[in-house]
Order: C-alpha cells, then structure tokens, then sequence
C-alpha cells in the first residue's frame, strides 16, 4: 500500500524529493522507516533534519514528526515500501 497524497502536502513532498534526491551523500547514513535507530545514525537523522528545516522543507511541525517524514521521504527514495498497513 502507498500513502497518497494531495494538495500542499503533495508539493511539499515533491519539493524535499527534489532536494534530496540528486545528493546521495546527505541521506547514505540516515535510517528509513523500517531500520532500527542507533546514536550514530540518529545523529545524521538530526543532522539532516535540521538542514532541511535551514532550507525551509517543513513547517511547523514539531521534531518527532519531521524525523518520521524523513525517515519515510527516505525509505521511498530507496524504493523500499513505506505505505501504512498491518
């Protein structure tokens, strides 16, 4: 299953696929959605996290959703499946 999306939430993705997906470099250590959280990758997790948020890829939304957004943006620039389901 794939998340769908519309709207501004539509651009938005778009516009972070567009800024992350050319530099492989920015993301190669950050976990996707379904690996496991360690202190060395969470600290690229947050690295990348605020440089996004220096270039204004999100908006208010609070720290723990925007690392969720990244780790899925990720997950789908890997081509893994990121859709919710059980």
């Amino acid at each position: 299953m794939t998340l769908v999306r519309r709207g501004s939430a539509k651009k938005k993705h778009e516009a972070r696929i567009a800024w992350l997906k050319p530099d492989l470099d920015l993301y190669a250590d950050v976990p996707g959605i379904r690996d496991d959280v360690t202190d060395a990758n969470r600290a690229a997790l947050d690295r990348l996290c605020d440089l996004m948020d220096a270039v204004q890829l999100f908006g208010q939304a609070p720290r723990e959703v925007r690392r969720e957004t990244v780790r899925r943006l990720l997950s789908e620039l890997r081509g893994e499946d990121v859709g919710v389901g059980w």
